[in-house]
């Protein structure tokens, strides 16, 4: 069963003009004049499982908090359509919102810092729908579960950034629904609380419910997500499991110890067609490249200009594949211009 079914979204906002007069804006409002617009979301398609991770990974302003605002009926697309948990977000907007449990980064902005912890849930379990004899209940084990208890009394003012993203957790857990969209959870929170938040995300794929999670932590996305979508300047330049697109899109690394690393070997390496790129770090130098059948070469031609101390190879990091494809796209972008 899918809990998510895009197809074809397609997201524009309109850009804030600076030299807008009044004659400018009747003009645009009467149609004589067309207005200027960033495409956010370009024909999206796209389909989660119900009880899979998937996330959502891409350079800032790649579309990410946009397509989740879309999922969580906050925004409508100006084209293309979508069902979240077999609702329609246009037709059932209502029953999407209250299908879905969203998380974003910096959400504790919603809460009243003059209400302590305990209140502020308790407000918010009305608004989400929880019966009012279970109230006190359900706050008392949210607050548990995120390890807020002992500070119920307490206000969101004294929190630090860690604690008040563990109760915005906490308003997420309130209502149980089978779909968490959570952007940026861990942005801007220490070490321990990102941990712990992380390990929830674990807890919520154990209970069956259905992630989509967007993160700029691409080793966060790695121990995390069933798979992974890369977005671009609003388009899926990638969808797959992270092994996948790591197979298929990222290059092998051959790392050499050197005892002199010189000018003229690594321009005999680019030399060679099999190598992408060579990073130096003093005395190492990491080869990328689709390099495993030529590894004799390259061995030989060092060997041509000093000694080799030590040799390994590795796989491309989810990191390094990122900013591979990323840069390619850019560089695709500016041809085109």
């Amino acid at each position: 069963m899918q809990s998510i079914v895009i197809e074809n979204i397609t997201k524009r906002y309109k850009i804030r003009d600076p030299d807008l007069n009044w004659r400018k804006y009747l003009r645009q409002m009467f149609k004589q004049e067309k207005a200027g617009y960033l495409t956010a979301l370009n024909r999206i398609n796209l389909s989660v499982d119900s009880g899979e991770i998937l996330g959502i990974l891409g350079p800032n302003g790649a579309g990410k908090t946009t397509l989740i605002k879309i999922l969580a009926g906050l925004l409508l697309p100006e084209e293309g359509g979508a069902t979240i948990n077999s609702y329609d977000i246009i037709r059932d907007r209502e029953k999407v919102r209250t299908s879905v449990n969203i998380l974003m980064s910096g959400g504790w902005i919603i809460f009243d810092y003059k209400l302590s912890l305990f209140d502020n849930l308790r407000f918010w379990g009305v608004i989400e729908g929880v019966p009012l004899r279970e109230i006190k209940t359900k706050v008392d084990d949210v607050l548990t579960a995120v390890g807020l208890y002992e500070r119920r009394n307490d206000y969101p003012e004294n929190l630090s950034a860690g604690l008040r993203q563990k109760l915005n957790l906490a308003r997420c857990l309130l209502a149980d629904r089978p779909l968490y969209l959570l952007d940026e959870p861990t942005a801007n929170v220490d070490p321990y609380s990102a941990e712990f938040l992380r390990e929830h995300i674990k807890t919520l794929k154990k209970e069956g419910k259905t992630v989509v999670l967007a993160t700029h932590n691409l080793w966060e996305a790695e121990m995390l997500c069933d798979r992974i979508a890369i977005l671009n300047r609003g388009e899926i330049i990638a969808l797959d499991t992270t092994k996948a697109v790591k197979t298929k899109i990222g290059k092998d690394v051959l790392i050499l110890e050197v005892k002199n690393a010189s000018a003229a070997l690594t321009n005999e390496l680019y030399a060679l067609d099999c190598v992408t790129h060579i990073q130096e770090k003093g005395t190492t130098l990491e080869v990328y490249g689709s390099i495993k059948k030529d590894i004799p070469l390259i061995v030989d031609l060092c060997r041509k200009y000093t000694t080799i101390v030590s040799m390994d190879m590795k796989e491309s990091s989810l990191n390094e594949v990122f900013i591979q494809m990323i840069t390619e796209e850019e560089q695709k972008t500016q041809v085109k211009s």
